[in-house]
């Protein structure tokens, strides 16, 4: 491990600089990520959200939400005061709940942004601070280019004459809500309840637990549905290696004797990467998930328009949209 201690007067202070990557900052937790230096960056965060999406918002508020990791209730209960304590609005979360749901309630409670406590799919050893706009989205390079300025720059903030009491609130409510109106509930409720279709969750001891039962307002089968931060000695990802468990009881399932369809999806730590197991023990990553829906909303949904690939996105994407005639960009 490089020697990130610099001595002043016989005291230590860490000089590693704080880095946001991809979708945030992480680091292995009481070395890089510590209260002291979320307590820095939290408010820099907060503060160029307030630059960007102030004007458009009208709003002082920031939600604070949190994954199902070692001390990320803490963490996120000093993030919230670091930004109550410079004047902003918080909504604290009530309990874990997954990314998106805190992504969501920024937009619907017309927040600047929203910042969440969670190292997504890394080891159990990690945290971090994800960033999300007032459009709910992940926030561009230049918001986090800002913040690492910010936070090089040592500022003080100005205190304010008084501050607002921290909200809590509900992350899931709304979020299933908002997650139930865009499919057929009815048509999957009555498939379910009927046993044609036999669903099976793996939560990977993250942030999904309970999720889909709520949206689906039906019970499902779920895998690792207790909260280990060490998940099991592995990482909260979608990927084979780590489901073998799933491919165990989809192949019990089928061998059983069952005539419905079984289908198990899995879950990152923070839920918001996602593959799947089909009846036969198919793999799907979300490479060959995203083309199955595109295709389900062209050809069942009757849905037109423009097709946005990433460049890490599969090649079976535009090959979908030729099918469907959709304008690929």
């Amino acid at each position: 491990m490089e020697n990130n201690l610099r001595f002043s007067n016989g005291e230590a202070t860490l000089t590693r600089p704080i880095k946001f990557g991809t979708d945030g900052w992480r680091g292995l937790i009481a070395d890089d990520f510590t209260f002291a230096r979320l307590a820095i960056a939290a408010p820099a965060a907060a503060m160029i959200l307030k630059k960007f999406y102030g004007e458009s918002t009208g709003s002082n508020k920031i939600i604070v939400g949190h994954d199902r990791r070692f001390l990320s209730e803490e963490f996120a209960q000093k993030t919230a005061e670091s930004l109550q304590s410079i004047g902003f609005e918080v909504l604290l979360t009530e309990t874990f709940a997954p990314t998106p749901a805190f992504s969501w309630a920024a937009k619907q409670e017309n927040a600047l942004g929203a910042l969440v406590i969670t190292a997504s799919h890394n080891p159990g050893g990690y945290s971090g601070l994800k960033v999300k706009g007032a459009f709910g989205g992940s926030v561009p390079g230049e918001v986090t280019q800002e913040i690492e300025v910010l936070i090089q720059q040592s500022p003080t903030y100005p205190q304010p004459e008084q501050v607002t009491p921290i909200q809590m609130f509900d992350p899931w409510q709304s979020y299933c809500q908002g997650i139930a109106a865009k499919v057929d509930l009815p048509l999957i409720q009555a498939a379910i309840r009927s046993g044609r279709v036999t669903v099976f969750a793996d939560v990977m001891h993250g942030a999904a637990a309970g999720g889909l039962t709520q949206v689906l307002d039906v019970s499902v089968q779920e895998l690792h549905p207790d909260r280990d931060p060490l998940f099991g000695g592995g990482a909260p990802e979608p990927l084979p290696r780590y489901l073998s468990q799933l491919f165990r009881v989809i192949r019990s399932h089928k061998h059983a004797g069952n005539k419905g369809v079984a289908v198990g999806f899995v879950f990152d730590g923070d839920s918001d990467r996602i593959a799947a197991v089909d009846s036969e023990g198919n793999f799907l990553s979300s490479q060959i998930l995203i083309p199955i829906l595109i295709d389900h909303l062209a050809a069942h949904r009757g849905m037109t328009g423009e097709v946005v690939k990433t460049i890490s996105g599969s090649d079976l994407i535009p090959k979908v949209a030729a099918l469907h005639n959709f304008t690929r960009l």
